[in-house]
């Protein structure tokens, strides 16, 4: 708001009129009220640098905090993305050190730029108030004559002209001081347009020139954001392995905790038992607890004093066992589960015996150490017949079965998304498995057994993985797997694609000619990774823990998952290299330039597996009714279960396979927040560094009125185009037959009204043949009315035609005008 002053014109300072001495009042109140606005504006903006000086510390507080971070990783080795990861906190600090510097620079150069703005308030302004002191004295004095000389009387005509010289000469000095001080109000009003202005402008530079150094670091550290996501990108995909093989090793420890147990143990038992010791003096009987261990191939049978509840461990105590008895019924000691060791303690004489009498937790657990002791039950049990699972053979049939399923996905699916991600049906993969398999057919059958044309992709593929998970002896052998792991694990990558290429060429023949198919094969559907967002990475993840799994499943064995799928992807990669004769060295700085040159290049992020969430929840809906019969399937599986096909006498030859599950819904939400996330905070970065051109450019030579005009037309910029980057986001989501008006309308709702009902009217988009009573057949372009939800995900309940029914959700549209 800028407020008008009237002119002090000499003329009426010569006069020295009442409207000049109210015009003279407003100029003097105007020049009180800039010097406090100054004053107020000088304490705030002390106020900022105060807080910039504490904002400072706490960040350089971070900073220190970050570089002292320390990672620690399970396991004897880190991976190349888990030493990024941890060294990028310290880049991290390094950052925001930069960032502090150039707010040091800030904070000293403001605080010179606040004094020119208080020596303006002191000298300037403070001049104009010294004068107003001297011009008040001096019309005190000037008024204070003529009131004399108006007092002489007539008689007294000797003082006449002395008294008129004297108030001629204070008339002229009063005038001089009057003109001098008007005019000096004037300067100051005029002087307050650019001394005050100028320096205030340079302190609005000082910090806009800190935001842009902020700029010029944000764009140094711009390919470090890109270079960790696609390392987190990579841990990502590694975490959900390891998830899966997780989940799997744990149901197979709940379901035959024994065979893990004595799976690659130094002790062919262990487990908890309590010792009885009777003291016959007192009659008393104390239990304790102990850990015990049973070595069967020296009879070593160990003893740990421990609870749980309690960190209190002793020194073990060690025995051998001659031979064990079920402790005879006793009327003092009326237990269940007791059996008696003879043992001779270590060290001990042979002829000194010993009895120690246990008692087990429950009967397994004391059949169990009665039977690995030597001891003899007189209970006879059934013997239960223990369930195999499915294993094959690697040999001509199995590598014959490989190459026509590629054939296959070559012909028909190189183009298609989330190849080998996305799972067919498990009674139809393991239907087309055990068919190929079959152990009643011979060779030469099945050499012939064909792999159909018009069977689903996805049930190949899966056929495919799963005929390799259940090896007998994995493609990278189990003799080779811990070299294997510990050349993945070197350091070095030139001698660590030396060791691999050495280690492929001793691969068995068979084997190592599988291997070669597959990997020419993953490597040409990597090459469409634009549109089947398969990248080798993904691909690692797909085929790691089934080519490299290891022979005794444990969680150490899971945590080398990350070098399982390191391996593969490199394979991939390279594999017209990795399979050559002899590896010279250029091939080697070829690939370990490439490697760096894909690192520096960044990410492509709409190719991470966890964009491919949509696909694997729930398949794409067709674009032609010649589809329904496959997409059935896909829509049937819940409703009823897949298994239900399968004879139940061959269903334990195909376990649960968590691999064949989708990933979880918390995985996949926080990467899809991941990709949400980068794309408007670059957005804002470019608006920010547009607005300090906009502004540098408008101090130079732009009017006030144009320069406000760019301003705000940069910030609807900035607004349109985090607006389209979400919606670009949103659509990569839908369904990829539907118009890209409905994705945006779709988009756009969800962002503006997030918690809006469920429309109760819509329109089918594609064909639809019911597989049950209680699902709808229709056409598409038919309307759809009362839509409710129902507890099924995916599916609505609507009513077509006078008929009620369950809908595939991503079958129908809703739309205003229906």
């Amino acid at each position: 708001m800028v407020l008008k002053l009237p002119p002090l014109e000499f003329t009426e300072a010569v006069a020295d009129s009442p409207e000049f001495r109210e015009k003279l009042r407003q100029h003097e109140n105007e020049l009180e009220n800039t010097s406090n606005a100054i004053k107020s504006l000088i304490k705030k903006l002390n106020e900022v640098l105060v807080a910039n000086k504490t904002l400072s510390k706490a960040s350089r507080g971070v900073a220190e905090t970050l570089k002292s971070f320390k990672f620690y990783v399970v396991g004897t080795k880190q991976t190349d993305e888990e030493r990024d990861i941890e060294s990028s906190l310290s880049y991290m600090g390094e950052v925001l050190h930069r960032i502090e510097e150039a707010r040091d620079a800030l904070n000293t150069s403001s605080e010179t730029y606040l004094k020119k703005l208080d020596e303006f308030r002191k000298t300037t302004i403070g001049k104009a108030k010294n004068k107003k002191k001297e011009f008040d004295k001096t019309t005190q004095r000037y008024c204070a004559m003529i009131e004399n000389n108006m007092k002489i009387p007539t008689k007294r005509s000797d003082l006449f002209q002395e008294a008129d010289a004297n108030l001629q000469m204070q008339t002229k000095k009063f005038r001089e001081e009057t003109l001098d001080y008007v005019f000096l109000l004037q300067q100051v009003q005029e002087r307050k347009k650019f001394d005050f202005v100028e320096t205030l402008l340079a302190l609005m530079l000082n910090f806009l020139s800190f935001y842009h150094a902020g700029q010029e670091i944000y764009k140094e550290f711009d390919y470090f954001i890109r270079f960790l996501h696609y390392r987190v990108l990579k841990c990502r995909e590694n975490f959900d392995c390891f998830q899966r093989e997780g989940e799997e090793l744990k149901w197979k420890m709940l379901m035959r905790p024994e065979e893990h147990l004595s799976k690659n143990q130094e002790f062919d038992r262990e487990g908890y038992l309590f010792l009885i010791e009777r003291n016959k003096l007192i009659g008393t009987t104390a239990i304790t607890k102990h850990y015990c261990q049973f070595r069967k191939d020296i009879n070593l049978f160990r003893m740990i004093t421990f609870t749980q509840t309690s960190t209190k461990q002793l020194t073990p105590y060690d025995v051998f066992v001659r031979h064990c008895i079920v402790h005879p019924a006793d009327e003092k000691l009326d237990k269940r589960f007791m059996f008696d060791l003879h043992a001779i303690e270590k060290g001990g004489s042979s002829d000194k015996m010993s009895i120690f009498t246990f008692q087990a937790m429950n009967e397994e657990d004391f059949e169990g150490w009665v039977f690995i002791t030597g001891g003899q039950i007189n209970v006879s049990k059934p013997e239960l017949s223990l369930k195999t699972e499915m294993q094959n053979e690697l040999d001509d049939s199995g590598i014959d079965f490989v190459k026509k399923c590629i054939q296959v996905i070559e012909r028909r699916g190189l183009d298609e998304q989330g190849l080998y991600r996305v799972v067919g049906m498990q009674s139809k993969v393991n239907s087309l498995v055990a068919g190929h398999f079959d152990a009643h057919k011979t060779l030469a059958q099945r050499l012939a057994t064909p792999v159909e044309e018009d069977m689903e992709l996805k049930t190949i593929c899966s056929a495919l993985k799963l005929f390799l998970r259940t090896l007998k002896e994995p493609v990278f052998t189990f003799k080779l797997h811990n070299r294997f792991i510990e050349a993945a694990m070197i350091d070095d990558k030139a001698e660590r694609i030396r060791t691999l290429h050495s280690l492929i060429k001793e691969l068995p023949k068979e084997n190592y000619d599988l291997l070669y198919v597959l990997m020419t094969h993953l490597h040409k559907v990597s090459e469409h990774n634009e549109k089947n967002l398969m990248t080798p990475v993904n691909l690692g993840v797909c085929f790691g823990p089934s080519l490299l799994r290891p022979e005794f499943e444990t969680v150490s064995s899971i945590y080398d998952i990350k070098f399982r799928n390191a391996i593969v992807e490199l394979i991939i990669i390279h594999y017209d290299k990795m399979f050559k004769t002899k590896l010279e060295q250029q091939d080697i700085d070829e690939m370990v330039g490439s490697s760096e040159q894909d690192q520096a290049s960044g990410v492509n992020l709409s190719n991470s597996l966890s964009s491919l969430v949509s696909l694997t929840r729930r398949g794409a809906p067709p674009a032609t009714s010649e589809m329904i019969e496959t997409t059935a399937d896909a829509r049937r599986r819940g409703l009823y279960n897949p298994d239900y096909h399968i004879n139940e006498t061959n269903k334990h030859l195909f376990p649960y396979m968590p691999e064949d599950n989708t990933r979880k819904e918390s995985s996949s939400s926080s990467s899809l927040e991941s990709l949400t996330n980068v794309s408007p905070a670059g957005t804002q970065s470019i608006h920010s560094s547009n607005a300090f051109s906009i502004i540098s450019n408008q101090i130079r030579s732009i009017s006030s009125s144009s320069f406000t005009k760019q301003i705000s037309s940069s910030e609807n910029q900035g607004r349109l185009s985090t607006t389209s980057t979400n919606i670009s986001i949103s659509s990569k989501l839908e369904p990829t037959n539907i118009s890209s008006s409905t994705i945006r309308t779709t988009a756009i709702s969800s962002m503006t009204n997030p918690t809006s009902k469920l429309q109760t009217r819509a329109i089918t988009l594609y064909p639809c043949t019911a597989d049950n009573d209680s699902e709808l057949s229709f056409n598409a372009h038919e309307i759809v009315t009362q839509i409710r939800r129902t507890k099924e995900p995916g599916w609505l309940m609507g009513t077509i035609n006078g008929k009620t029914g369950l809908i595939p959700e991503n079958y129908i549209s809703f739309t205003s005008g229906v």
